[in-house]
């Protein structure tokens, strides 16, 4: 397999299309652009029309096209290097999605791979190379089977159906100490999943060595091996973590039949929801369960005839303080151009006569000098006669890669 060429472009950046295509000057051609606009998620294209362009959207990560990657990285990180903004992405997508004890990737894997879904594959495929190493868990598992000496029970009612005239079989119930359980049929779909979407070499001549070990373990599809309740006891953590890493992979990845019935693999993130989730994880760590994440704050309007309520309001973050009152932060990843966006204080406005014991209400952008020219505290001119606070404040994303110090920020900036 030869060279996969990487392109890595920024949230809202646009790919130029054109007859030829020219990675450089990020210029694609007609039939790549075919083949991204059909990508669509939650009903929502990854690519907007331009003028003679493709313009990104709020998705993160990577799409692979049949000869080469397109990478996808956050906006708010276009003044620092690709490697440093994959880097910041990456640890913010293992907090959000893994642990708060994960926050990185073998370093190795850095080096060796230039685009997020490899480095993921790789990742799972040497946790579970350990996994393998120390032999696949085995489960009992009760069997019915027709068999020709008595093992476990006999089911006499089928027994009769079936051996009525074959007195040499028993139809029989047994426990089978087997590999074939759910655990592995979730790997098992993992690999399979993987060796379609990866286009790097090492990556699949790694999961050709591994799936012979899963050859006696059933095939589910994606949907199947998402469903599983897979619960984790002192006999099987071992497979923990390679789990985690399979997990989101395969809640994330997708596939989109192009017209030539080729399956364009995309693994993407959406950005809004990914820096909620992250700032709520990293808020739990440094706070601890004084946090709850969107937690109902009250409804907006009742109906007078039966006091039905409509539109509850559930803010990202809430925070009790000491004194029993509360904080109230909602996330914002974008970059506004003068001041708040109109709807998003609106929105604050309401929060912050939820309950008598809201203190404060902060929204919370990434840091930017753009975005530091309005940090400040404000105060309501409308709703309720006591003054009530709006802070908006920032928080610098790129200080993950020093985790304590990030958490330290993240504490004083709430409080």
């Amino acid at each position: 397999m030869g060279v996969v060429h990487t392109l890595t472009i920024c949230e809202y950046d646009k790919l130029y299309v054109r007859q030829h295509r020219n990675l450089q000057k990020k210029i694609i051609s007609e039939k790549d652009a075919a083949y991204l606009q059909q990508i669509i998620i939650d009903n929502s294209p990854i690519f907007t029309f331009g003028n003679r362009c493709l313009v990104a959207t709020k998705w993160v990560g990577v799409v692979a096209l049949p000869d080469f990657t397109i990478e996808i990285l956050p906006k708010i990180f276009d003044e620092t290097s690709v490697e440093k903004s994959r880097d910041v992405l990456v640890r913010m997508l293992l907090v959000s999605h893994l642990s708060t004890n994960i926050r990185q990737m073998p370093a190795s894997l850095a080096m060796k791979k230039h685009s997020l879904m490899e480095m993921l594959i790789e990742t799972f495929l040497d946790k579970l190379q350990t996994y393998v190493d120390s032999g696949l868990q085995h489960d009992y598992k009760k069997v019915s089977q027709n068999i020709k000496k008595v093992k476990g029970k006999i089911l006499f009612n089928q027994h009769i159906n079936k051996n009525a005239w074959n007195p040499t079989h028993f139809y029989c119930r047994y426990s089978s100490y087997q590999e074939d359980n759910e655990l592995n049929q979730f790997f098992k779909t993992c690999l399979l999943c993987m060796a379609d979407a990866t286009n790097d070499a090492q990556n699949r001549k790694k999961i050709d060595e591994l799936l012979p070990a899963f050859h006696y373990v059933s095939t589910l599809s994606r949907e199947e091996a998402l469903a599983l309740n897979i619960e984790f006891t002192p006999i099987n953590i071992r497979a923990e973590e390679p789990h985690k890493y399979g997990n989101m992979f395969l809640e994330n990845i997708y596939a989109t039949l192009n017209a030539g019935d080729t399956k364009i693999y995309s693994m993407l993130f959406d950005m809004n929801l990914l820096y909620e989730t992250f700032i709520y994880r990293a808020a739990l760590t440094a706070l601890g369960n004084r946090v709850t994440y969107q937690r109902k704050a009250g409804y907006v309007v009742s109906r007078n005839a039966d006091e039905k309520k409509f539109i509850c309001m559930r803010p990202d973050l809430t925070i009790k303080t000491d004194s029993g009152e509360e904080i109230i932060v909602d996330t914002k990843w974008k970059v506004p151009n003068k001041f708040a966006k109109e709807s998003d204080v609106y929105q604050m406005n309401a929060y912050s006569t939820s309950s008598s014991r809201v203190s404060k209400v902060i929204l919370l952008y990434p840091h930017l000098d753009s975005t530091e020219k309005f940090v400040g505290n404000y105060t309501f001119l409308i709703g309720k006669d006591h003054a009530r606070t709006l802070e908006i404040k920032t928080i610098d994303i790129t200080k993950v890669l020093s985790w304590n110090n990030f958490l330290k920020e993240l504490k004083n900036t709430i409080n």
